[in-house]
Order: C-alpha cells, then sequence, then structure tokens
C-alpha cells in the first residue's frame, strides 16, 4: 500500500491536496481530482478511512441506499463500430478495459452492470428492453453513436452518462480522453524529430474523438507554420478495402510523408502492416505515432509509439459520475434538465517507443 505522499509525487499535487480529494473534493478543481484518483488507483492507495471500511459498512450503505430509493443496477449500452454479433466488447481492445473499470467501480458501490452491444449506425426505434421496461436506475452510453440513436435513448431516461463520446447538442453529462491534446502532443513530437512532411491516418468517419484528433494534429502543424497537405489527410471511411487503398497510394507516391499519425492504435497496426508489405521500415523510412495505448501496441514490431489512454480509470469514473447523478436526482426535487451538460476531459501520456525516428528524406 503507498504512502500519500507517494501519491502526491506522482501526481504532482502536494499531500494535502491529496487529502482534500479524498476528504472535500468540491474544493479542488476537477481535473486536479482526477489527477490525483488516477495516482491512486494506479499506486493502490486508499486514504485510512476508506482502508477501515469493514463488510457492516458496507452493509449500512446498501440500507441507506434503498432508503433513498436508489437503484442496484446500472446499464451499460455500447456502440459497436461493427456488427454487434461479432464485434462485441469483450473482443474490442479499447472498450474492454473500460467495461472492467466500470465493474470494478460498480461492485464497489454493490450495484449489478448489464451489458447491452448495438451498432452505433442502427436506427433504433426503441433503446434497449434494460430501458424500457426501467430495470435500470441509469446508462452509460459508451463509444460514438449518430445523435438519432442517442435521442431514442434521451426519450426514456435522462440518467445517461455519454463515455469516449461528447455531442454538443445532447444534453448529457460526457467523459473523454484529451483526444486534441493527445494529437497536438504527438504530432508536436514528430516535429520535434525534424519531420515536416506529417500525414494523418483517420481510418474513420470525422466524428467524435477522431474529430477532435485530427483538429489537434492540425493544430499542431499551424503552430509550426507547416502547411499540412490534404492529400496526406488519409481513410475517411469505415470500409477497410478502401482505407487501404487510399493509404497504399500516399505511401507508395514519390511525395510521401515521412511520419503518420493514427487516430487509433487499431489504424497505427494497420500502417505497420502495409509497411511491411511495400517494402517502407519503420521508423527508418516512415515514422508511426498512434493513440491509445491498447495492449497488442508495446508488442507490435516495432513497439508503437502512443498516446495512452487510461481507460479502466475511464470505466471507474463514468459509473461514479452516473451514481453521483442519481443520488441527486434521489434526495433532491431538483431537475437538471436547463442545466449545462458537463464535459469531463480526462488527461492522456505520450508513450515514446521505436516506432519514430528523425527523417532520413
Amino acid at each position: 500500500m503507498s504512502s500519500i505522499r507517494e501519491v502526491a509525487k506522482h501526481a504532482g499535487v502536494s499531500p494535502a491536496t491529496v487529502s482534500r480529494a479524498f476528504g472535500t473534493p468540491n474544493l479542488i478543481n476537477e481535473q486536479t481530482k482526477i489527477r490525483v484518483f488516477e495516482s491512486a488507483r494506479t499506486l493502490d492507495y486508499a486514504p485510512p478511512r476508506q482502508r477501515s471500511i469493514s463488510e457492516a459498512k458496507t452493509r449500512q450503505r446498501l440500507q441507506q441506499r434503498s432508503a433513498s430509493f436508489l437503484p442496484d443496477t446500472l446499464g451499460f449500452q455500447f456502440f459497436s463500430p461493427g456488427d454487434e454479433t461479432t464485434d462485441t466488447i469483450s473482443a474490442n481492445t479499447f472498450y474492454a478495459p473500460v467495461l472492467s473499470g466500470a465493474q470494478a467501480e460498480a461492485q464497489e458501490l454493490g450495484v449489478h452492470l448489464l451489458v447491452n452491444t448495438t451498432n452505433r449506425h442502427r436506427l433504433l426505434k426503441e433503446p434497449p428492453r434494460m430501458v424500457r421496461e426501467k430495470t435500470i436506475g441509469g446508462m452509460l452510453l459508451v463509444g460514438t453513436a449518430d445523435k438519432e440513436v442517442l435521442d431514442v435513448f434521451r426519450s426514456y431516461t435522462q440518467e445517461m452518462v455519454l463515455v469516449d463520446h461528447h455531442h454538443a447538442d445532447c444534453p448529457f453529462e460526457s467523459i473523454i480522453s484529451d483526444s486534441f491534446g493527445g494529437a497536438y502532443a504527438a504530432t508536436r513530437h514528430l516535429i520535434e524529430l525534424g519531420h515536416r512532411k506529417i500525414g494523418f491516418f483517420l481510418g474513420g468517419l470525422p466524428m467524435g474523438t477522431f474529430q477532435y484528433r485530427e483538429n489537434g494534429y492540425l493544430s499542431a502543424l499551424f503552430a509550426e507554420d507547416i502547411a499540412p497537405n490534404p492529400e496526406w489527410v488519409i481513410g475517411e471511411s469505415e470500409n477497410v478495402t478502401q482505407l487501404i487503398s487510399e493509404l497504399r497510394a500516399v505511401l507508395t507516391a514519390t511525395d510521401r510523408p515521412t511520419a503518420i499519425v493514427a487516430a487509433n492504435d487499431h489504424n497505427a497496426l494497420m500502417v505497420l502492416r502495409l509497411c511491411a508489405e511495400i517494402g517502407l521500415r519503420v521508423p527508418q523510412d516512415l515514422s508511426v505515432i498512434g493513440f491509445d495505448d491498447i495492449e497488442f501496441a508495446s508488442h507490435a514490431a516495432p513497439p508503437l509509439t502512443t498516446v495512452r489512454v487510461n481507460k479502466e480509470f475511464m470505466g471507474r469514473y463514468a459509473v461514479r459520475r452516473l451514481w453521483e447523478r442519481i443520488g441527486r436526482r434521489a434526495n433532491t426535487a431538483r431537475r437538471e434538465e436547463d442545466a449545462p451538460p458537463i464535459c469531463h476531459v480526462l488527461p492522456v501520456t505520450l508513450v515514446v517507443r521505436q516506432s519514430c525516428c528523425p527523417p532520413r528524406l
């Protein structure tokens, strides 16, 4: 078990700030609180008061929950980018850890988590049965989905939190990673290595987090007076065959980028596979940076430089925010529809491995 000083050093704050984060969290700003909680999770730290919670205390909390009419079940709706029968959350390298974190937090709260998967573009006439029949007290909407799909859920309940997605027109609290800042840092890293011919492999529709990441890439170029080549912003499609064809055309051209920022690690690994096929060496001929730091990133050939998202913490924090929202509704008559939705931006970290080096061209 780590000490409060170790957590403070890891989070870059004072021990007093760590103490306030757990004791009086309303007295510190949201970003600092997130950083402290994330460091505490990493170092397996719990304040003395939390370590002393016994089973009797847990039973008392459950009794209080019952008296306040708080639910014993929450929903976890995953919007799959592919066929929901095959692209399940357990097989998704990004969202599986998000689910693990959500389940761990739900278990600590003493509530169940029901999971459902739906294709992100399939227009639903009605939400899943668990929402229609109100067997859950609230819902996490996980991943990017069309606004029309979100509106279907909204017509049934307001007890929702968006996870890894923010929509300005939806009055839902949302939790996202710092996609803009992460892509900016990744592009900045390449510029500092000497690259000026930098492409961006979107590998999907320019929506949600991918749009923020593209904007971060462009902003980093503009900050250094580097004009982006629109032909090197590749892959505004979800058709894999088309994506590979576009990527191949760019990487085999006479005038090609010396580095690629990919919108996620899955797309970065696609770049690595194509480079091996067409005879480009990474990083000697092409530097590649991903985003998310999925498990496979560190085992790629070469190990992938990427932007780390703390996926388990995202899941934990989402459950916590949903639970707090439900608690406020259960204990007050005040409605929150007119309040502006809160967007929580979780910090990310650039992880430098072996897929980048100074340009040769």
